[in-house]
C-alpha cells in the first residue's frame, strides 16, 4: 500500500560505502526507517534533505514486515529561515533531534504529537530573539505526549521525580526542592510562543536541563543521553 505523509528527519547514519539509513518520524505511522543507496552520487540530490528535523513530504510503500523501507517520492515540505543558519539554533535542533530519536518508539500515528513538534519548530525558527529557553520548554511539554507530564502543585516542599508528583513527604530518592523546585515551577508556567524575554540565565538553564534529562531517564527505558548535551550547555556561555 502506498502511503503519503509528512515527516521529520530524526537521524541519518552511513550505510556501506555510499548509502544511508534515514530514520523519520512520520505523521502517518510514527517512526520509520528508510534506506537510500548511492546517496553521495552527484546525480543524487537527496543527501541535503537528511538534515536533523528537516520537514519532508514522502511517499513510500508500507510493508509491515520490512524494517527498512524505500522512498517512492521525497521533497522538502517546509524551508526553515534560521534554524540551519543560526549556530545557536542549530545546536538546539541537533540536541532535540537526538532526544526525539531516543524517545519516539511507538509505531503508530499520533497527529497531536506531530503537530506539536511541527508548530514548535516553526515558531522557534521564526523567532529572531528570546529563544534561549526553547529546548527546556520543548522537553517539558514533550513529556505530556509521552505520558509523564509533571503533576506539579505549588506550595509543596518536594517534587518526586520518580512518581512525577509534588509532595510534602520526603521522597526516598530522586527529587528536587528549594531553588531547583522553583525553577521547575517557573518552567511549567512558561509560554514560549508569547515569551518576550528569556526567563532563565545560563546557570539556571544548565540546572533545569540536568533535572529534565534525569526525569526522562527515570521515565523512559533505554533513554540515550544525547551526545550533544555538553555542547548545548556551552552554547550560551
Amino acid at each position: 500500500m502506498l502511503v503519503k505523509s509528512e515527516a521529520f528527519v530524526l537521524s541519518a547514519i552511513q550505510y556501506g560505502d555510499s548509502g544511508k539509513i534515514i530514520k523519520l518520524y512520520t505523521e502517518s505511522s510514527g517512526p520509520k526507517s528508510f534506506i537510500v543507496k548511492s546517496v553521495y552520487s552527484k546525480r543524487n540530490k537527496q543527501n541535503a534533505l537528511f538534515i536533523p528535523l528537516n520537514q519532508l513530504d514522502i511517499v513510500f510503500e508500507e510493508k509491515p514486515k520490512m524494517n527498512l523501507l524505500y522512498f517512492k517520492e521525497i521533497t522538502q515540505s517546509f524551508h526553515y529561515q534560521s534554524i540551519y543558519t543560526n549556530p545557536t539554533k542549530t545546536t538546539i535542533s541537533l540536541f532535540l533531534s537526538e532526544i526525539l530519536n531516543s524517545v519516539l518508539k511507538e509505531e503508530e500515528a499520533n497527529s497531536a504529537l506531530f503537530r506539536f513538534i511541527r508548530n514548535s519548530l516553526e515558531n522557534f525558527d521564526q523567532k529572531e530573539s528570546v529563544y534561549a529557553d526553547f529546548h527546556l520548554w520543548f522537553l517539558i511539554n514533550l513529556s505530556r505526549f509521552l505520558g509523564f507530564y509533571p503533576n506539579l502543585k505549588k506550595g509543596t516542599q518536594y517534587f518526586d521525580l520518580i512518581n512525577g508528583i509534588s509532595t510534602h513527604e520526603f521522597p526516598s530518592e530522586y527529587f528536587i526542592e528549594k531553588s531547583d523546585l522553583k525553577l521547575f515551577e517557573d518552567l511549567i508556567s512558561l509560554d514560549f510562543f508569547h515569551q518576550t524575554e528569556n526567563l532563565f540565565n545560563q546557570a539556571q538553564r544548565n540546572s533545569l536541563l540536568s533535572v529534565l534529562i534525569l526525569y526522562f531517564e527515570l521515565h523512559i527505558s533505554d533513554f540515550r543521553r544525547p551526545k550533544s548535551l555538553d555542547v548545548l550547555n556551552q552554547v550560551f556561555e
